[in-house]
Formats: C-alpha cells, sequence, structure tokens
C-alpha cells in the first residue's frame, strides 16, 4: 500500500511512518520545515502545511491508497497564540486532504483529539456529543466535521488522548516534558481530578496503520491506553518509574485552585468501544506505557545524582537504527 503521511517530522507522525514501513508499506512523507530523517520512507516533500494547495500536485501524482493527517496545531497553547494558523492546520488543511481523498478513492485518517469534549462527564463514548471549551478543541471539532463531510465513506476520524514515548529528540512526549522540568529544580503541579487516559505513541501509531489496511471501517473513533488516571497520579508513577519521589518532584492540586478562566476540562476519559474489538492492535494498560518509557540521555547524569542509577538506553526502532 502506498501511503502520504502529513507531519511526518512530529512526534505522531515520526512513529506511524515508521509503524508504516515495518508492516511493508510504501511511505511518502510530507513534513513542514523540520529536518527528519525517517529510516524507509522512500519520498519526503518538504511543504507549508498551511497551505495544502501547494502539495495537491504531489497527491496527484502519487495517487496514494491512503493518507494519514498527523499535521496540527497540537495544543492549547499553539492555538491561543497563532488562530489563524490553528485555523489553516486545524481545519482548512483537513477538507483539502479529505477533499483530494475522495478524489482518488484513498482511505484517509485524521488525528483528532479528545479535547473535543467538556469533560464534565467522562468515558465518553465515539457517539457522544461534543463540547469544546478552548480554542483547540472548537478547530479540532471543526476539523472533524470537514472530514467527515467531504471524505464520506473512506474517511476515518481518530481521537487520541496525551501521548507518552520515547521521542527522537527527547522532549516531546509527556515524561520528557515533565524531566526537563525536574531537572531544573521545579516541584510541578499537577490534577488530582483531572482524568485522561494516556497512550503510548508506538501503540497508536500501529493502531493508525492498521486502520489504512481495514477499508471496512470509517467514521469517528477512539484510541487511548486502557487506564484513566489522574494528571498526578500519572506523574507520581513516572518519577516512581524513574526512581523519583513523587512528593519531592509532584504538587497536588485541584482545577478549584484555578481562576475560572483557566479551568480545563475535568475528566476526558473515552469508551474505546467498538474499535478496541475490531483491531488486531492491542489496547495497552499504564504499566506497559511505563516500562517503555527511558531517561534521555541528556538527563543521565542528573538521574545518576538524584537517584545513584546508571541510565541504560536500549535501542530504539527508528531513532538509533
Amino acid at each position: 500500500m502506498k501511503i502520504v503521511l502529513t507531519g511526518a517530522s512530529g512526534f505522531l507522525g515520526r512513529e506511524t511512518a515508521l509503524a508504516a514501513v515495518r508492516r511493508g508499506h510504501k511511505v511518502l512523507a510530507v513534513r513542514g520545515t523540520r529536518e527528519s530523517n525517517i529510516p524507509g520512507v522512500v519520498r519526503t516533500l518538504s511543504a507549508d502545511l498551511s497551505r495544502p494547495q501547494d502539495f495537491e500536485i504531489f497527491l496527484l501524482e502519487e495517487f496514494p491508497d491512503a493518507i494519514i493527517n498527523c499535521a496540527a496545531a497540537s495544543s492549547i497553547e499553539a492555538c491561543e497564540a497563532n488562530p489563524a494558523r490553528a485555523e489553516d492546520l486545524n481545519i482548512i488543511l483537513p477538507r483539502s486532504l479529505a477533499m483530494m481523498a475522495n478524489h482518488l478513492s484513498a482511505r484517509l485518517i485524521h488525528v483528532s483529539s479528545d479535547m473535543v469534549f467538556d469533560g464534565q462527564h467522562g468515558h465518553y463514548a465515539h457517539t457522544a456529543r461534543p463540547a469544546p471549551i478552548n480554542l483547540y478543541g472548537e478547530t479540532k471539532l471543526a476539523g472533524e466535521k470537514e472530514v467527515l463531510q467531504y471524505g464520506r465513506a473512506f474517511a476515518v476520524v481518530l481521537r487520541l488522548p496525551v501521548l507518552s514515548g520515547n521521542s527522537a529528540q527527547g522532549d516531546h512526549s509527556l515524561h520528557e516534558r515533565l524531566l526537563s522540568e525536574w531537572v531544573q529544580g521545579r516541584k510541578i503541579p499537577l490534577y488530582t481530578d483531572e482524568i485522561c487516559q494516556p497512550a503510548d505513541v508506538g501503540n497508536i501509531a500501529e493502531a493508525m496503520v492498521e486502520l489504512c489496511e481495514r477499508d471496512n471501517l470509517s467514521g469517528v473513533y477512539h484510541w487511548a491506553g486502557a487506564d484513566a488516571l489522574s494528571r498526578h497520579e500519572i506523574g507520581s508513577r513516572i518519577a516512581g518509574h524513574f526512581g523519583l519521589d513523587p512528593d519531592e518532584v509532584t504538587l497536588p492540586v485541584t482545577r478549584a485552585d484555578l481562576p475560572p478562566h483557566e479551568w480545563r476540562p475535568r475528566d476526558l476519559s473515552l469508551d474505546l468501544h467498538p474499535l478496541r474489538g475490531k483491531l488486531k492492535t492491542r489496547v495497552q494498560t499504564f504499566d506497559e506505557v511505563l516500562a517503555a518509557m527511558q531517561m534521555p540521555v541528556r538527563f543521565a547524569d542528573w538521574h545518576h545524582s538524584k537517584t545513584g542509577r546508571r541510565t541504560v538506553q536500549r535501542l530504539v526502532r527508528g531513532v538509533d537504527f
């Protein structure tokens, strides 16, 4: 299968490209300005992802069997800082890709977010009514609608949680961001009443590539880890995994400690039915997600000074070989 992957130089995009290559697919990567070297990719195109018209000719020339869209303004902060770019990446790009996928009769797997929900209830089914409470969630929901309108029977919208894993740069994933703060001696406030369902980026990538291979599935689905946990519990378990005292590096806080305008969704846990029963890719527990986390090399000396542990680096496919 020939797969065009947008956002290939990002954390999720890179891992998805590697998963597709491992599964024997021909991958053509479209990336932004960030350099990337992804083993096994047959062609890489650098393009302004906020201007999809710039690579429409590329899609027509390659005529892919599937398109995976991992490109996005992917955080609350990024959307608030540049709303115009958030609209370009989260709404206009998905619309253009859905129209092209429909024209080419290609599968389209579009990445969305659990942030399309307001967090008032939790355990959201894929049929639950979205109600975003920030600009990021609003633009992601608008992008979903574009994909479902123009992609028709060829498209899958996959809502995802916070991402874990080991990034090539060592600073993109959940545990890497926490460690970068802890190294600087900061005790991080983490919410005891904000729930999410973290998943390993490699597991998500496998699920998305399998969705490319399953042309009998379309519409909106959820994928995440098996365990719904508070932000504080996640941070504490990450600290314990690396031999750190959670009480020294985390500070339990509640959403009531924030001004009302800064409130975040309370419970973004997801019901993974029916996709969980349809894919061969297995949903992982948080213990499995933890087991895959590695200490970034640049923090090895600090980690040794704090714990007496020597960092043993396992080789990471796509990063080391």
